[in-house]
């Protein structure tokens, strides 16, 4: 195999770790809508729950 003359200079080195770092931040920030709904969701669902434990029928004979 031949060699390979390849090599990151410290100028790809920043640039690779700062769009890491630039993805990192701006997935949830691009998601929160979808993260806001699945948490609204989940609230509504829990307090759905509970009120339907306080009001299910109990039968007493």
């Amino acid at each position: 195999m031949p060699p390979v003359f390849a090599y990151f200079d410290p100028g790809s080195g920043s640039i690779i770790i700062q769009a890491a770092i630039a993805a990192l931040v701006a997935g949830p920030i691009l998601l929160r809508n979808k993260i806001g709904q699945g948490v609204e969701a989940a609230r509504r669902a829990v307090v759905r729950g509970r009120e339907e434990s306080r009001t299910a029928p109990t039968s007493r004979r």
